[in-house]
């Protein structure tokens, strides 16, 4: 090749490239495949996309299986799932079988349910078990006393509960007991306590501090006379509220408080306690509750703040929360030291008027979870209006005030038409935010921060008390 045509070779290569131009990013097409495992169905389009395209991808599981995540590209649990087209992109939808569930299953949805266990309490029974949300009972607890009414698993493996003493008992209203018995993990009793005598009776509910020690719900018998000379307009015995502390290693009562000592009433002006009612607010209007058979208070609840030392009693017939200092000396307890610390659910039980939010309650409990932590839940029963409520209360910081409570804040709240049981039932927080929700007479739900029932437990006409999750 002479030099000249070398030359022109070299030119028209040249001129070649320099004529080929390169596509912008912004005008270049991608294609989306999308594969599956299981059974179901995904809808998108393949393309070909421009870069940057938005497109939405989704999947339906087919009967008996659940869309659990895709794969490939991207990784993500989003259902529907939006994409940014970028380049050429690969997804694998992953559906998974249901597992098989028990008949008392009726609703699962596995990717926004809580997956931890729940002890399931027989209410007034003589069992208890540990179920996965699938229904199977892992783990079951038999007595040879019913209950009355609480049970709860303890960090060693063991479990405590308060129990129905055999034979016939002078007095006693639902809920009683009579009975603490505290058993291994092999089943083996290894501690009781028992208070049931013509004047006294246990009920209810525990709570074991972490010193070891038990705080239990206790009536107590006030007779008539002494009752009437306390300014009680009934003409019968009464029972009201007492909380007891034992010590396991003695089986002696090392701390008390009676409600009893913290009383007002404004019928009787020759009879004690007698003043206003709205200007005593830290003490109990003994006479706002007449029952002819003297249960006057009906508490049903324990619950104990371990940062502050105060406990939290649910008092049903009050439709209130009270609030007690558990810092002071038995002696202290009597005097106005004893008086409530706080009180919230009805000021009608002591103002007059306000803004009512129980109408009967319990299980009031601490949030333990991220979502909502130090906040409380209180299961509001709503006997009056038929239908049930679960609240979450942020509570204040300080409960010292010179002309009565400031309410808690109401952070959350759940209803629905077909939740409503007039007596026991409860709520928990979950760790994943969800909240599990015992109706006493029908079973459990879970429903997600959303309000979205994902998960439901329908026991047949069993009742139960409370749902705890089972750690």
């Amino acid at each position: 090749m002479t030099a000249s045509l070398y030359r022109i070779s070299i030119l028209s290569v040249f001129i070649i490239f320099s004529c080929t131009k390169e596509i912008p990013l912004e005008e270049q097409t991608f294609l989306l495949e999308v594969s599956q495992e299981g059974e179901g169905n995904v809808s998108y389009f393949s393309g070909p996309h421009l870069y940057g395209s938005s497109v939405d991808v989704s999947a339906t599981a087919a009967a008996g299986f659940y869309f659990d995540r895709w794969e490939g590209s991207i990784t993500s649990e989003d259902n529907p799932l939006n994409i940014q087209i970028t380049a050429a992109t690969r997804l694998r939808a992953v559906f998974l079988p249901i597992p098989e569930l028990s008949p008392e299953v009726v609703l699962y949805t596995p990717k926004k349910m809580d997956d931890n266990n729940v002890l399931l309490i027989e209410n007034g029974g003589r069992k208890a078990y540990v179920v996965d949300k699938t229904g199977t009972k892992l783990q079951s607890f038999s007595f040879p006393l019913n209950l009355g009414n609480d049970f709860e698993l303890l960090p060693d493996g063991g479990y405590m509960g308060i129990f129905k003493p055999e034979g016939s008992l002078t007095f006693s209203f639902g809920g009683y007991g009579g009975v603490l018995q505290q058993y291994d993990v092999g089943g083996n009793l290894v501690w009781e306590y028992a208070l049931h005598t013509e004047d006294e009776l246990l009920h209810h509910d525990f709570e074991v501090l972490p010193n070891g020690n038990v705080l239990v719900l206790v009536w107590e018998r006030i007779r008539t006379e002494e009752a009437k000379a306390a300014g009680v307009s009934l003409d019968v015995d009464v029972f009201p509220e007492k909380i007891i502390e034992i010590d396991p290693t003695t089986n002696t009562v090392v701390w008390q408080w009676r409600s009893w000592e913290h009383l007002v009433q404004d019928q009787y002006p020759d009879a004690a306690n007698y003043g206003s009612i709205a200007s005593n607010y830290t003490k109990i209007d003994v006479n706002y509750v007449n029952k002819d058979n003297g249960d006057i208070m009906h508490a049903n609840a324990l619950v104990y703040d371990v940062q502050r030392d105060l406990i939290y009693m649910s008092v049903n017939f009050y439709s209130e929360v009270w609030v007690i200092d558990h810092n002071t000396t038995t002696a202290n307890a009597q005097s106005v030291a004893g008086d409530l610390l706080y009180r919230f659910g009805n000021p009608s039980a002591y103002a007059g008027e306000g803004d009512r939010l129980f109408d009967n309650n319990h299980h009031p409990n601490f949030v333990n979870s991220t979502f909502g932590l130090g906040n409380m839940l209180v299961y509001s029963n709503g006997t009056s209006t038929q239908q049930s409520v679960v609240y979450e209360l942020a509570l204040p910081n300080s409960f010292s005030a010179s002309n009565g409570f400031v309410l808690p804040e109401v952070v959350w709240s759940y209803s629905h038409p077909d939740l409503y049981f007039n007596l026991i039932s409860g709520a928990v927080r979950l760790p994943n935010g969800n909240t599990l929700i015992c109706e006493g007479d029908y079973g459990y739900w879970e429903v997600t921060q959303e309000k979205e029932v994902v998960w439901k437990y329908d026991g047949g006409g069993q009742r139960f008390w409370r749902g705890y999750l089972a750690q």
